[in-house]
């Protein structure tokens, strides 16, 4: 290839994008489209060497879970092309650093890898240090094509001298893209480091007192009111950190596009007497007094009820949070022509002028002024940001600043029409008393098996016991359970083999099997499915959820 050719080819960066899934491709595109590179996309890795055959990149960020050619088979055939043996690699996993191959990625060339959900600010930032570097190199293949072209003309003591000066030149801007990577990677461990070193302040924060609460239940002179506050205790606790964790896995569910929104129409002013009273524990522990101003006629909107009562819940504990004893929050809920307003007020510490405009970037905390700390992971608000925007809405933060308070305002489309009471959702009514089961319980932590066999108990119902797959099936074969309730992740055989030899067997067609697992994906529950499972519930289970569907079998 002539010079001009490759000058003409390589113009302005660019970038290989190579994931199976369209979602992740969008999301990498969103990060980086303001990064002043050429992004080019692959869904596969045949697709990726194609697109290294027709021209040269700065970087290839590769995902490693892809089917057929996975990324690691990529990367080699990669690194075999002559034209190719230099191109950065950046592998992109969901595997944590212990159980991703970091040494066989390293000697396949690669520069480094991120872990999904990434930083943003990371991702560019190392995207950025390895097209600086592609830059340089291509203005220094320039310039040497320019020295050779003078050394044909004779100047050959003038070429001399410029080589001399485009080498230090070269030296000088390798050394500052040196610091520079450096620099970004140092950004990148620190950024990690503190999200990692929250994340275990506040999952050890509630383990102190489920500890405490565990003894003083089993000590023998534990009066009964004590036991109980113990008990309320540890339900409390275990709540908090279930919700750390889904907010945790909603934030990276809506980043890569796999949130589902069930919507139906429904009135905000139900919706935020909800949200109110699933905070009133909060608000009462810290004598706080809260106003709900809702008005005379009805708020109608189309969205999932759920999910916004999510965002409602975390924009009132925020305003909890961040507000002292004795403070005052209000709720307000506004009816406007095409719109409905929420509106979240507190007389709290306020929002600093320079954090206003973050508020909503995850890892992003209000507190931080005057030595004051405030449990959370910063990710509240952004789920909330990012539910309000997948409904059609917006949210805004406002604060006067420091010892000023705050507002939060959510504003979502209203239903043009006005429903008819009989649009409104039924009122639950009390549960009937679901009869006595035969349960078969199968999971091989143990604690996990027999405290959910004890909570079944309680219920009334005949339950067994099994701590692997194949003592599983042998107990089913006398005890005939009418549910199963069936861990997953087990060694040796796991829940999908189970599944499928149960509904093998003649008394095991009519079972009910229901998956009880960590993992709760939407492919996660679509291959539990096809596995035979007729539910898939995603641990911990709540007790309300697995009466439901007893009482289903």
């Amino acid at each position: 290839m002539t010079s001009a050719a490759r000058t003409a080819m390589n113009s302005g960066a660019s970038v290989l994008l190579v994931e199976e899934d369209l979602a992740d491709l969008l999301y990498l595109e969103s990060i980086l489209k303001d990064s002043g590179t050429t992004l080019r996309r692959a869904r596969s890795g045949e697709e990726a060497l194609t697109r290294l055959g027709e021209r040269d990149f700065a970087v290839v960020l590769l995902g490693v879970q892809m089917g057929g050619m996975d990324g690691f088979q990529t990367a080699r055939e990669i690194r075999c092309r002559p034209r190719c043996r230099h191109t950065p690699i950046i592998f992109l996993t969901t595997s944590h650093s212990k159980e991703f191959p970091i040494l066989d990625a390293y000697k396949l060339g690669a520069v480094d890898y991120l872990v999904k959900p990434f930083v943003p600010e990371v991702l560019r930032a190392k995207v950025k240090a390895l097209v600086d570097v592609h830059n340089k190199t291509e203005q220094v293949r320039q310039q040497a094509d320019q020295l050779r072209q003078l050394e044909k003309n004779a100047f050959e003591q003038k070429l001399r001298e410029q080589q001399q000066h485009w080498e230090m030149e070269r030296l000088r801007q390798e050394a500052a893209a040196d610091r520079k990577i450096a620099e970004a990677l140092r950004e990148a461990d620190r950024r990690k480091d503190e999200f990692l070193a929250t994340l275990a302040h506040e999952l050890r924060n509630p383990l102190a007192p489920i500890r405490n609460a565990v003894y003083i239940v089993k000590h023998p002179q534990t009066e009964v009111t004590t036991r109980q506050q113990a008990q309320d205790m540890i339900e409390r606790q275990v709540q908090h950190m279930a919700r750390l964790l889904d907010d945790l896995l909603d934030v990276s569910r809506i980043g890569q596009g796999k949130i589902e929104l069930r919507t139906e129409p429904f009135d905000v002013a139900v919706l935020a007497q909800r949200a109110v009273e699933a905070m009133r524990g909060l608000i009462d522990t810290k004598q706080q007094l809260l106003k709900l101003l809702l008005p005379d006629e009805p708020c109608w909107v189309m969205g999932d009820p759920t999910r916004l009562e999510q965002v409602l819940t975390n924009i009132i504990n925020n305003a909890c949070k961040y507000t002292d004893v004795g403070g005052q929050i209000s709720v307000t809920v506004e009816p406007l022509s095409t719109e409905v307003v929420l509106r979240v007020q507190d007389t709290g510490i306020g929002i600093a002028p320079e954090l206003l405009p973050r508020i909503f970037d995850p890892f992003v905390q209000g507190g931080g002024h005057s030595g004051r700390s405030e449990s959370g992971l910063g990710i509240g608000l952004t789920l909330a940001k990012k539910l309000a925007e997948l409904h059609g809405g917006k949210i805004v933060a406002r604060s006067q600043g420091i010892g000023a308070g705050s507002e939060l305002t959510v504003r979502l489309p209203r239903l043009r029409q006005e429903l008819t009471s009989t649009t409104e959702p039924a009122v639950a009514t009390p549960a009937e008393k679901v009869p006595a089961r035969r349960i078969l319980v199968v999971d091989d932590n143990e604690d996990a098996a027999t405290s959910l066999a004890a909570l079944l108990r309680l219920k009334g119902h005949d339950v067994r016991v099994a701590f692997s797959g194949p003592t599983a099936l042998q107990t089913a074969l006398s005890f005939r359970p009418q549910v199963v309730f069936l861990d997953i992740g087990m060694p040796s055989m796991d829940g999908y083999e189970v599944a499928a030899r149960f509904r093998d067997q003649p008394h095991g067609k009519d079972v009910m099997l229901v998956a009880v697992s960590g993992w709760g994906q939407p492919n996660d529950r679509q291959r539990s499915q096809s596995a035979g499972f007729d539910d898939h519930l995603v641990k911990p289970v709540e007790p309300a959820v697995l009466e439901r569907l007893i009482g289903q079998s």
